[in-house]
């Protein structure tokens, strides 16, 4: 039991890795996580101090980098961190986080977690094919109005020349040459021929008369040189 607690310890003891050091211009070393500067043969005896674990605890965290995303820091103690998905209070140390993450309350609470996302991505899966679905619908019952307007429209217009030509079929015009009231002039080629029958009897009573005043002038003159 104890071997496989020391076990345990050790696999959780790089549960982070190993820092990153940054080369200064004076010749010595700065660590990236940390900000502390050290020598070159400091390196490997600081990367396994607490200090230098804690500190790389601490950037993960404002990083929110994995495995410490599930983790937030304790406000009543700064050695302590509380798991997100189970709620419990974890030591601020490599080896417990490493601990908690490998137990079963934890690997239940993360496969159920995992179950809920899947089944949430299915639903919004399924609306999204049932929206994508409609909209399909949508369109087809669009063009299909569109159509049915166009064709009303066909005919409205087939309409209008079919009456249009109709229309022309109906007035009727007269022949080249023929009068469209149907006057052939004769009412008035006849009428101005007897008026003209009628000036020229006129004239020929006129002249008739003229005629028989001179016989009777002539006809008295001529009884009077008798008498």
């Amino acid at each position: 039991m104890a071997m496989a607690e020391e076990k345990a310890g050790k696999e959780g003891l790089e549960l982070l890795g190993s820092p990153t050091f940054k080369e200064l211009e004076n010749g010595r070393f700065k660590c990236v996580e940390t900000g502390h500067e050290l020598f070159a043969e400091d390196m490997d005896s600081y990367s396994h101090s607490k200090k230098c674990r804690l500190g790389l605890i601490d950037f993960a965290l404002s990083r929110d980098k994995p495995p410490l995303n599930m983790f937030k820091q304790d406000s009543l103690s700064r050695s302590k961190l509380i798991c997100k998905l189970t709620g419990d209070t974890v030591n601020k140390s490599e080896e417990h986080i490493w601990k908690h993450m490998n137990g079963k309350r934890f690997l239940n609470k993360l496969e159920q977690k995992e179950m809920e996302k899947l089944s949430c991505n299915g639903m919004e899966e399924g609306e999204s094919k049932l929206g994508a679905d409609g909209g399909k619908k949508d369109k087809k019952k669009k063009k299909k109005k569109e159509k049915e307007i166009e064709e009303i429209k066909s005919e409205v217009r087939q309409s209008t020349i079919e009456e249009s030509d109709s229309e022309e079929e109906e007035f009727w015009m007269p022949p080249v040459g023929d009068r469209w009231d149907f006057d052939d002039g004769r009412d008035r080629w006849g009428s101005g021929t007897e008026s003209e029958q009628e000036g020229e009897e006129g004239d020929e009573i006129d002249f008739a008369a003229d005629g028989n005043s001179k016989d009777s002038e002539e006809l008295s003159s001529r009884l009077h040189r008798i008498c």
